[in-house]
């Protein structure tokens, strides 16, 4: 099941409390992918936020494997101003809650401080590497084209504490990009903690905060969207992983942070 079709189980008028189907082919080992995770509970959040709330910032904690089939998901306003509102969205399988999603919404504010972002790093595009649609790689892996340019492949005994490069939705999957896709992409990218791992060890993400960038979005999930991540220290078995998301005109897109429970 594509992305777009997964996400057709939310519209405007369904209620706070909502029976959904986590979909199959989206794995990675004993759960789905997190970044199809988060978007199933933004998917029912966004309809109940007014026009004109941009989504500044999202923090989600994956408290339990998510799997394919029957799942409850539930949305909660914490506070409506007149300027942001914060809000939740949790999913809950088998009476366990499985993930818990804090969003934070602002409106535009006049501001005489005005601060520009760097445009996306530039780099060759002549030694890419692609992971494979085959093999080792999580299923979910096959929804999605990389070019993998800085860092190298999971597993490869790496040095580098950098994984970076070009993302797209693969094949017939394109629709114009909006929230719910970036975090698809931005989480599509396995942690850079296995490029360092010369044999298969599980990891996980157990925490995730990204922060959104209000630009217009002219671009479709299926443009190359660009992303680089570091790890800024590891150690008792975490890792504290740092990236960027940028538009495919250059413009910084996401600002990610996630904690990675590596197994090894």
């Amino acid at each position: 099941m594509q992305f777009d079709q997964v996400m057709q189980q939310f519209a405007a008028g369904k209620p706070d409390t909502l029976d959904i189907t986590v979909p199959e082919q989206w794995g990675q080992g004993r759960a789905v992918f997190g970044g199809l995770a988060a978007a199933l509970a933004m998917a029912h959040l966004l309809p109940v936020i007014p026009q004109g709330m941009s989504l500044r910032s999202v923090s989600v904690s994956f408290v339990a494997p998510l799997n394919a089939g029957a799942a409850v998901v539930k949305r909660r306003i914490l506070r409506q101003g007149k300027s942001v509102i914060q809000a939740t969205a949790e999913i809950e399988q088998d009476g366990q809650v499985a993930l818990v999603l804090l969003a934070s919404f602002g409106a535009t504010r006049d501001s005489a401080y005005n601060l520009t972002a760097d445009t996306a790093p530039q780099w060759q595009q002549d030694n890419v590497l692609s992971l494979p649609k085959h093999g080792p790689a999580p299923e979910f892996t096959r929804h999605f084209d990389y070019r993998i340019a800085q860092g190298t492949l999971p597993f490869a005994g790496s040095s580098q504490r950098v994984l970076g490069g070009d993302i797209r939705m693969a094949g017939n999957e394109s629709k114009q990009a909006g929230i719910t896709e970036l975090l698809a992409l931005v989480d599509a990218w396995p942690p850079v903690s296995l490029t360092l791992l010369n044999q298969p060890a599980p990891a996980s993400s157990l925490t995730w905060t990204i922060e959104f960038i209000a630009h217009d979005l002219p671009f479709t999930n299926t443009d190359w969207w660009r992303y680089l991540a570091e790890i800024e220290y590891g150690s008792d078995g975490y890792h504290h992983i740092a990236a960027k998301l940028w538009q495919p005109d250059g413009k910084l897109a996401a600002i990610s942070r996630q904690t990675v429970t590596v197994f090894a």
